[in-house]
């Protein structure tokens, strides 16, 4: 069984490395993305420009701020200087300019990628701190493994870094709640200041991690002097956040000339507007309990909830729970509630009403549970069973993160709701490591449950679900961000919003074509425009359309929404409701993850044009 302790890992990590890099360097170079030339044309060029410059202020290349980003992606700089080709994207190409962009997406992806498969190994590691062997293993697999992560890893973008850097944080937080070794507070307050340095929705870690301390206090079976207790967590959480915010300001070198940045980067950002007021309201209670109450008020808080922890991570795991099975039920029966893919479609916007926030909500949970492997949502149901069925006297620790976790969840969910955003399945990447955790911890019940103790035995146990979860990787080669659950009805998508899986391909098709470099098209992505030898229009202008005469319009799932609600300015010329909704007639078809629903078609003008 030691045997199997020290092997196990070892061939596990290695392969998950390995298949990760086999299926990922490839694609790197064979990949047109949205959003991208953002990152390759302008911000990155502009962030590595202004240190070469000593420009410090002009550092603020996005209000992301997605500082980690450009630093690991302007390796690129040094392979090939993107810059002439940043105005192409509609022009004609030729062949070897073709090539020179599909390098220098290679050259500006390959760091991001492979930082990502040096940070997965951490998980494995700091999974075992916290849970030992079965738990880091499991997690490990599912995260390194799951379509979902790996197809946003090979993008330039924010949240190929952001769903590393915010679960780390919180992992690390909680070996040092644990264990109190301060190394681990350290790790996650660097952690916390990369996840800010990457996205802002990070500082949702800091409302966060100034919970946890209470409700650890409420899980004490021996609990510590309130008072004393609370003055060293308050102490610890205000070296966590100098740590994060001294990160912060060392690789963002706009702050050193303007310090403001670090404020409103962080704590004071755009996505805190709406929920500061609450944090800074019961940051000054706790302040005002401990100096003037003498830490009654918490006292009495936390007694009570410590008497009734059991009712209390009943409510919010029973509330996830029944979240779970009402979308269930509601896209099962034909979404006759809520139809969960309208709201993904357009997912920033108000929301007014009782009805629209829950739905929102709700929408967020269809993102979450149709986008993970049917194998690790089985785990996770497993999971809340053990937890809610678990003792009121004695409350497992595993029990207790699947709680702090969840609370989380919901945590992210209500503020991004509140901000007036739908938590799409690239809003809210950074939460599926959690999920997956649990699922770890589901896994590892179900092992304890069939007690496997023989090495072949648990060998075999681990094998099968790495096999499952790789082929269900390879099945959705590659398109691996546009992946959903084989549990959502085939007539459903969970990724509406993708981020050009297929332009690509269907750019490919077309260069192919005889005198492809002659054609005129019009697509509703410009990943496709990108790629493409001829020329390319995008948009719904009628000065840029009428004059000219196209030879084929490429259109998608992920547009359609979008594009049926502009379209009206032209519909007098052109059917646009045709060419996204006719199979017949069509030069080509791309369809993604086994979805028919899931495409990009290429459609002759002939069918698009207006008698």
């Amino acid at each position: 069984m030691e045997k199997f302790k020290k092997i196990l890992p070892i061939i596990l990590i290695s392969l998950v490395i390995i298949i990760n890099a086999s299926l990922g360097i490839p694609r790197l170079s064979r990949f047109s993305a949205v959003d991208e030339p953002y990152w390759t044309y302008e911000r990155t060029s502009k962030f590595w420009n202004a240190i070469e410059n000593h420009k410090w202020k002009s550092t603020k290349i996005n209000d992301k701020p997605g500082i980690t980003v450009a630093i690991l992606s302007g390796w690129g700089l040094t392979q090939i200087d993107p810059m002439p080709y940043k105005s192409l994207r509609g022009d004609p190409k030729t062949d070897a300019q073709i090539r020179d962009i599909d390098k220098i997406n290679f050259v500006f992806r390959l760091p991001i990628f492979l930082f990502t498969l040096v940070m997965l190994p951490l998980f494995y590691f700091f999974l075992k701190k916290l849970f030992g062997l079965s738990v880091a293993l499991a997690g490990f697999m599912f995260i390194g493994l799951s379509p979902t992560l790996f197809g946003m890893s090979l993008i330039i973008n924010p949240d190929s870094l952001f769903w590393l850097f915010l679960p780390l944080s919180i992992l690390s937080y909680l070996i040092f709640q644990k264990d109190e070794n301060k190394k681990y507070l350290c790790i996650s307050g660097i952690f916390l200041g990369l996840s800010l340095l990457t996205k802002y929705v990070g500082n949702i870690l800091y409302v966060f991690f100034l919970a946890i301390p209470f409700l650890d206090y409420i899980f004490f079976e021996n609990k510590p002097a309130i008072g004393k207790y609370l003055k060293k967590q308050f102490i610890y959480y205000l070296i966590l956040v100098l740590i994060s915010l001294v990160t912060f300001f060392a690789l963002f070198p706009a702050t050193w000339v303007n310090p403001k940045l670090i404020l409103s980067g962080t704590v004071l950002s755009k996505a805190f507007k709406t929920t500061w007021p609450l944090f800074a309201g019961l940051f000054a209670i706790l302040v005002a309990d401990y100096f003037i109450f003498k830490n009654k008020i918490f006292s009495f808080i936390l007694n009570f909830f410590s008497r009734y922890k059991k009712v209390l991570t009943s409510i919010v795991v029973g509330i996830f729970l029944s979240s779970i099975i009402f979308v269930l039920a509601n896209t099962y029966s034909g979404m006759k509630i809520f139809n969960f893919e309208s709201i993904i479609a357009s997912p920033k916007g108000t929301s007014p009403g009782t009805m629209v926030f829950a739905g929102k909500i709700l929408a967020d949970v269809y993102s979450l549970i149709f986008a993970i492997s049917p194998l690790a949502f089985i785990f996770i149901l497993v999971a809340i069973f053990y937890n809610l069925k678990g003792k009121s006297t004695r409350f497992s620790y595993e029990n207790r993160i699947i709680f702090y976790f969840i609370l989380f969840i919901f945590l992210y969910y209500f503020a991004s709701t509140v901000n007036s955003v739908v938590a799409t399945v690239r809003y809210q990447i950074a939460l599926y490591p959690l999920v997956f955790i649990i699922a770890a911890i589901g896994f590892s019940q179900v092992r304890a449950l069939l007690e496997i103790k023989n090495f072949k035995f648990e060998f075999l146990f681990f094998a099968l679900i790495f096999i499952i979860l790789v082929s269900e990787l390879n099945s959705v080669k590659p398109y691996y961000f546009a992946y959903a659950s084989d549990l959502l009805p085939k007539k459903y998508l969970v990724n509406l919003k993708d981020m050009g899986d297929g332009s690509f391909e269907a750019a490919q098709y077309l260069n192919n074509l005889p005198n492809s470099e002659n054609l005129i098209i019009w697509s509703d992505k410009g990943a496709v425009c990108a790629e493409f030898k001829g020329k390319c229009i995008i948009g719904f202008k009628r000065k840029d359309l009428l004059p000219v005469h196209f030879d084929y319009f490429v259109t998608s799932s992920g547009r359609k929404s979008r594009s049926l609600k502009i379209s009206p300015v032209v519909d007098d010329y052109f059917d646009f409701q045709k060419a996204y909704e006719t199979e017949e007639g069509l030069a080509y078809k791309i369809i993604m993850a086994g979805r028919e629903n899931n495409f990009v078609k290429i459609v002759p003008s002939a069918l698009v044009y207006k008698k």
